[in-house]
């Protein structure tokens, strides 16, 4: 009995170990500051922060002998932070624009690194800062933001629930693009796309826009009155929610859009 009891003590202890971060870093921000995030391999998740602080987690999958190649880096810009995945046998920097890969030959074909290793980027973010996310290879979730709402994935879903926001822009090259808008501030653009996966826009009931629906790959199904400004065929729409105002771009290649009035 003794022996299975330091069994299972043992294996709690190491399941412990296992769920720690292998990257964190956390600090307040001046309000409207922006958080830019940019993930090479792995999923970028945002949640609203309950500290006032940004907290960021990085949290590894793949091969452990090789999770030293891999880190994130965080540097401070005149508008905020970018974070950026950081491979270290690449050619690759991290700076206010972005992460950039300088060695296209390492990058363009496969490699040890990018087989075997991903990170997840894991944030809370206060309220009133403005998030900017987007991976190569990943799913891209935002929950909670407010203000301007950037993200983006090549390889990868993207999904943003409970905004409140003043202009959303969501695309994905290989995935679906899911919005759903608690409420609409200002008159900002909202602009969803993707080139091959369905995109799904929620927004409140009441909202006033000029929309262009297009799909060239599948079917356009809108829940808002339109009234329509230009030609309809099966493949793009162009109309009137409301009164009009904001521009809202809902668009695809290969895949169905919609749009939905929030339940509430």
């Amino acid at each position: 009995m003794i022996a299975r009891s330091l069994a299972l003590s043992l294996v709690c202890a190491v399941s412990v170990v296992a769920q720690q971060p292998d990257f964190r870093w956390e600090k307040a921000l001046a309000s409207g500051s922006t958080v830019s995030l940019q993930n090479l391999n792995g999923n970028v998740t945002v949640t609203p922060s309950t500290t006032g602080k940004v907290e960021i987690v990085g949290v590894k999958h793949g091969a452990k002998r090789y999770f030293d190649d891999i880190t994130l880096e965080v540097v401070e810009t005149s508008r905020g932070i970018t974070v950026c995945s950081m491979f270290k046998n690449m050619d690759m920097d991290c700076d206010d624009r972005g992460m950039h890969v300088h060695d296209n030959d390492h990058w363009g074909r496969r490699n040890r690194d990018w087989d075997d290793l991903q990170i997840d980027i894991e944030v809370k973010l206060p309220k009133e800062l403005l998030v900017d996310a987007h991976s190569v290879s990943g799913n891209v979730s935002i929950v909670g933001a407010e203000g301007d709402v950037r993200a983006g994935s090549v390889s990868g879903d993207v999904r943003m629930e409970r905004l409140r926001a003043s202009s959303i822009r969501a695309s994905s090259v290989s995935g679906d693009v899911n919005v759903g808008i608690d409420a609409l501030t200002g008159t900002g653009p909202l602009k969803f796309t993707s080139v091959s996966g369905n995109v799904t826009a929620e927004l409140p009931k009441g909202t006033e826009a000029d929309v262009t629906m297009r799909s060239v790959s599948g079917s356009l199904d809108s829940d808002f009155p339109l009234t329509l400004n230009g030609r309809v065929n099966r493949r793009s729409i162009e109309a009137r929610i409301g009164r009009g105002g904001r521009d809202l771009d809902v668009t695809t290649v290969s895949g169905d859009v919609r749009l939905r009035q929030t339940k509430q």
